[in-house]
Formats: structure tokens, C-alpha cells, sequence
């Protein structure tokens, strides 16, 4: 009897030889994620601590403003990315069910902190191209960084709780030593919709700002040919082409691959840590408005 359930085994495909405690992630992935998060944490270590000392002009700014927010996203993301890469070395999670609902879940609020914060820099700064828009700055400095902080307190205030009560409620972690297998929730219809709506409108609204960037510059080269370098506006008008090109980079493949994803979680789990994964290279732009010549991005 032995023999023969032996033989089965060893015939039958189906039955499965993996133990329940098995590591979701197979060790070319492990890598690959390893070496894009410490990537990304040296990176933007690099980019906050340069940009600090740029943010030091005037606070003001709405543009400013939106770039002082970026950094508190990925400053709260990046605390997170060295919980990440412990993780995928040792493929044990001993730090509890609430630490990796947190963990898991800041990757996907920078995501969409880092989309928010870009339209919102880009849509200002097509309005003022296109005369749409005067006002660009705050009476006060502490009206400023008052309406930062009232943004950032209705987020813990809202989502932090949400995240450990609700987030991965169907989850198998608590049966594992594992964490960020929260696969089965988007099997519910509220959530699987909500997904689907989220990464169309991303995809969506980076296209239309890709579009109306194009028309921009065509239209500034147009008019001015070769002097083009010689405009400011030219020169704002390709820091705002760098932060469509990091949206194209490192958002909008991700959900592009996301509407797959969300069709066969269990099979493309892997691959989509990946694409999320690369979403946090976004911490790039930091690096790139530190350059001579370019580093006056918070202007008007």
C-alpha cells in the first residue's frame, strides 16, 4: 500500500509535493526584488537628503508645496522598503500580521500618493502655461504647511486604521510565516472593480497629461525653433516631460499589467510584486531636479 501511493506520487502530477509553509516567491524573483528595493532605498535616501536643502526657498510655492509632499510619501514608503528586503532574503516574516499589513499596504498608498501628487504638479503647471491660472502661492508660510499637514492627518486619521482592520481580512498569512499574500481579497466584486476602476483612470489620466505635454513642447518648438533653449518656459516645460516620463516608466506599466493580474492573482502573483516593485524607481525624481541648472524646479 505504501509502494503504490509512493508510485501515485511520483506519476501523478496534481498531487502536490510542496509543503503549506512554502515561499510564494521562487528565488529568481526573490533577487530580482531584492536588488530593485535596496535600488530604490539607496536612491532615495540620496534624493531626500539632497532635496531637503532645496526645499529650502520659498514654502509658499504651490509647486513647493506639492514637492514637499512628494517627499513625505517617499519617506513614509522608503521606512518600509528595508522590512521588504529582510523579507525576501529570509523568507520569514516574524514581525506580526499588523507590521505586514502596514508593510504591504504603504507600497500601494506611495503609488497612489506619487500619481495624485504628479497630476496635481503637472495640471498647475498646464494651467499657468496656458494662462488659465494666476495664483500660485499661499498668503502665509503656515497656511502652507497647514493644509500639508490637514491632507497627511485625514490620511493616518482615515487609511491607518482601515489598513490594519479591514486590509487582507481574508488573508492566509496568520497560517504562515509569510506576508504580502493578500491575493483573495480582490475575489471580492467591490474590490476587484475598485482595482480595475483605479488602474484605468491612472492609465487614463497619464495619457491625456502625456498628450497635452507633447502638444506643449511641439507648439514651443514650433514658435521658437532653435532659440527653444534659450526660453525658461522650455526648460519648465521638460521638468514637467521628466515627470511624464517617469509616470510612463514606472505607474503606468504596472497597471497596465494590473488589469491582467487581477484576472489570475494566483498565477501572476509573482510578476506583479515585480511591476510594483519597479513603481517605487519613482523615488528618482528626486535625484533628477538635484542636477546644476535644473535643481530651481520649485520656482513658481
Amino acid at each position: 500500500m505504501t509502494m503504490n501511493t509512493t508510485v501515485a506520487n511520483i506519476t501523478n502530477p496534481a498531487v502536490p509535493t510542496s509543503s503549506p509553509h512554502s515561499p510564494h516567491l521562487t528565488e529568481p524573483f526573490r533577487i530580482t526584488l531584492i536588488v530593485i528595493y535596496t535600488f530604490v532605498l539607496l536612491v532615495g535616501i540620496t534624493g531626500l537628503t539632497l532635496m531637503i536643502s532645496l526645499l529650502k526657498t520659498n514654502i509658499r510655492s504651490l509647486t513647493t508645496i506639492a514637492f514637499l509632499n512628494l517627499m513625505v510619501a517617499h519617506f513614509l514608503f522608503l521606512l518600509t522598503v528595508p522590512f521588504r528586503i529582510y523579507y525576501y532574503a529570509t523568507q520569514t516574516w516574524n514581525l506580526g500580521e499588523g507590521m505586514c499589513k502596514v508593510v504591504s499596504a504603504m507600497v500601494h498608498i506611495h503609488v497612489y500618493m506619487v500619481f495624485t501628487i504628479y497630476a496635481i504638479i503637472l495640471t498647475l503647471r498646464f494651467l499657468h502655461y496656458y494662462k488659465k491660472m494666476q495664483w500660485t502661492e499661499f498668503y502665509r508660510r503656515l497656511h502652507a504647511l497647514g493644509a500639508s499637514a490637514l491632507v497627511w492627518i485625514l490620511l493616518f486619521v482615515i487609511m491607518f486604521p482601515l489598513v490594519l482592520n479591514q486590509y487582507g481580512i481574508s488573508n492566509d498569512n496568520k497560517k504562515e510565516s509569510q506576508c504580502f499574500k493578500f491575493e483573495i481579497m480582490i475575489k471580492n466584486p467591490a474590490v476587484y472593480a475598485l482595482n480595475m476602476i483605479l488602474s484605468i483612470f491612472i492609465i487614463s489620466v497619464s495619457c491625456v497629461q502625456t498628450g497635452i505635454q507633447a502638444i506643449i513642447l511641439h507648439a514651443m518648438i514650433r514658435k521658437y525653433g532653435q532659440a527653444s533653449r534659450s526660453q525658461q518656459e522650455f526648460w519648465v516645460q521638460i521638468k514637467n516631460l521628466i515627470f511624464v516620463l517617469i509616470m510612463l516608466t514606472c505607474l503606468v506599466p504596472y497597471h497596465l499589467f494590473r488589469l491582467k493580474y487581477l484576472n489570475d492573482t494566483v498565477k501572476l502573483s509573482p510578476a506583479n510584486e515585480v511591476f510594483l516593485a519597479i513603481t517605487g524607481l519613482t523615488c528618482f525624481d528626486m535625484l533628477t531636479f538635484t542636477g546644476r541648472g535644473v535643481c530651481q524646479v520649485c520656482w513658481t
